[in-house]
């Protein structure tokens, strides 16, 4: 039989996975203002970040670990948003694989909610809870 304590690897990784969903859940709360999900956040912001802004579906649904079925159901919904965020095209080398670009409207909506999330991360990170959680990481190594 398992004895469980208060410093046990379970706890650790309930408290984390508790911790994550509430920051998960602050996030879907601010970012419906802006018409997009945490999930959909990310996917802008992979786009944003690369070197010309954009990127394969093949690549983005690696990055973002989603299945190839998730990423196009984003995909599309981020293209039938009123500020039309990314466009789809084919790249020039093959012609099967489907491209996203992230537009000037999705950067600036990137931008904005950019910076309510990164309010909300450093809310949540330098909480109490979650310097607590780091002191029990730390621990443990």
């Amino acid at each position: 039989m398992i004895t469980i304590n208060k410093t046990s690897n379970l706890c650790t990784w309930l408290n984390m996975k508790n911790f994550d969903n509430d920051i998960q859940v602050k996030l879907d709360k601010a970012l419906i203002k802006y018409q997009l999900s945490a999930a959909e956040f990310s996917f802008l912001h992979y786009l944003y970040d690369q070197y010309d802004s954009k990127a394969s579906l093949l690549e983005i649904k690696d990055s973002l670990h989603l299945s190839s079925a998730a990423t196009s159901r984003m995909a599309v919904r981020l293209e039938n948003k009123d500020c039309k965020p990314i466009v789809r095209y084919h790249s020039d080398e093959n012609q099967k694989e489907v491209c996203l670009q992230i537009t000037e409207s999705g950067i600036k909506h990137f931008k904005e909610t950019a910076a309510v999330v990164d309010s909300i991360l450093d809310e949540s990170f330098n909480s109490k809870a979650f310097q607590e959680l780091c002191k029990k990481l730390i621990n443990k190594s």
